[in-house]
């Protein structure tokens, strides 16, 4: 007898009302993107009749030529490319040498070591003293400033640790027995087995710089070194599309115009892409990574 044949009416009234409010919840967050989707390719008489809802009316595309002939929306998404795989890379190497010795170390201070992680975790330095750092650093309008101050989070080390601490420590002995130091044990045995937390952890790294917007906002003030999020919300909410040149390509053209709303709505969107494309592609390990890691957190 099949599964579904014995369940109760109980358990498939369960089924039925959780297949509706998933698809419920697929509507409603699917809704902001393709009603987003919608304006930027629409022209601009419907959008400012608000007649655009989530499929667009009279198809243009000529908010994205405006916004792929820009160069400072291009610079600014560059800078975060950078950003975000820079400090992905690093992220994942730090957090790692950080989270081995919780998992597998056995030396004097570990608990000190332990208490300093975590101390990050429940208080935090605040924005001035870490302006602060950063301009004794040498380090003010610089990308590195964005890279280092999130290097290692102590939720990530955390994580991180949890997961190695389900790998059995008799792979670690009889690697040292062999003689293996720790160097070779974190790159040859544990690295291996811990895709699914690493892929996870660096989703997060790529998602936190990719969305920063108050530290850009802090530590740059050069406007060629801006973030895509910085240009978005000057263009979105300040209206300062004047000053990335959008408002001049906004008005060029013969027929209808691209009204600046339509420009706005096609950045959000491009500023999304990298993100939809990254998902699916982590999706098994991110499950994984999130389930396993949590356990003994």
């Amino acid at each position: 007898m099949s599964a579904s044949t014995m369940k109760t009416k109980g358990e498939k009234g369960f089924d039925v009302f959780n297949v509706i409010l998933m698809c419920l919840l697929i509507i409603l967050f699917l809704y902001p993107i393709l009603n987003v989707l919608a304006i930027s390719l629409s022209s601009s008489f419907p959008v400012q009749r608000g007649e655009v809802t989530f499929y667009p009316i009279h198809i243009t595309g000529k908010a994205y030529h405006n916004i792929f002939n820009n160069q400072h929306i291009w610079r600014s998404y560059a800078n975060t490319i950078y950003v975000a795989v820079i400090g992905c890379v690093l992220g994942i190497i730090f957090s790692t040498a950080a989270a081995y010795p919780l998992a597998f170390g056995d030396f004097y201070g570990k608990k000190p070591y332990a208490f300093m992680i975590l101390f990050t975790m429940w208080f935090g330095g605040g924005m001035i003293p870490s302006y602060l750092v950063m301009r004794n650093l040498k380090l003010l309008n610089t990308h590195w400033a964005l890279i280092l101050s999130s290097l290692a989070p102590a939720y990530y080390i955390i994580i991180l640790r949890s997961f190695f601490q389900s790998i059995p420590i008799s792979l670690i002995e009889s690697a040292r027995l062999d003689g293996a130091n720790d160097v070779v044990c974190m790159t040859r045995i544990v690295i291996p087995v811990s895709k699914p937390v690493l892929a996870t952890v660096a989703l997060w790294f790529i998602v936190g710089h990719w969305n920063s917007f108050l530290l850009p906002l802090m530590y740059l003030n050069d406007t060629d070194k801006y973030t895509l999020q910085v240009v978005l919300h000057d263009i979105v909410l300040q209206a300062s599309g004047k000053l990335y040149e959008v408002e001049a390509a906004v008005h060029a053209g013969e027929g209808s115009m691209v009204i600046p709303q339509q420009v706005q709505n096609a950045v959000i969107f491009v500023s999304l892409i990298p993100m939809l494309i990254i998902y699916p592609f982590l999706q098994r390990y991110f499950v994984k990574g999130i389930f396993i890691g949590s356990i003994k957190a």
